[in-house]
């Protein structure tokens, strides 16, 4: 975004730099006019599509911070799991000990 501005002061800059020795007749203007216009636009466009790239990044992340909830509750529990994996199979071992 910053790039856009800077390209458009450089060449409305170089613009008045041209004109303004040599001078501008109604025709220049014109051409400069039109340009000037060319650029806004591009800049109009650029803006849009940087718009909808900040918005598309900002549902992925929240898609990844979904994610990373499910993989956290999911380790939870797998942990817990394990716990009583153990537990059981200590004490079926205690059970076949006492057999």
């Amino acid at each position: 975004m910053v790039n856009n501005k800077v390209y458009l002061l450089g060449a409305v800059a170089a613009v008045f730099l041209l004109a303004g020795p040599v001078g501008c007749g109604s025709k220049e203007i014109e051409e400069i006019k039109g340009k000037v216009a060319g650029i806004e636009k591009e800049l109009a466009d650029t803006r849009g599509k940087l718009a909808d790239k900040d918005k598309e990044a900002e549902e992925c992340k929240a898609k990844a911070d979904q994610s990373q909830a499910n993989i956290d509750a999911l380790t939870a529990e797998l942990v817990k799991v394990k716990v009583e994996r153990d537990k059981l199979k200590q004490e079926l071992g205690q059970s076949k000990k006492r057999r």
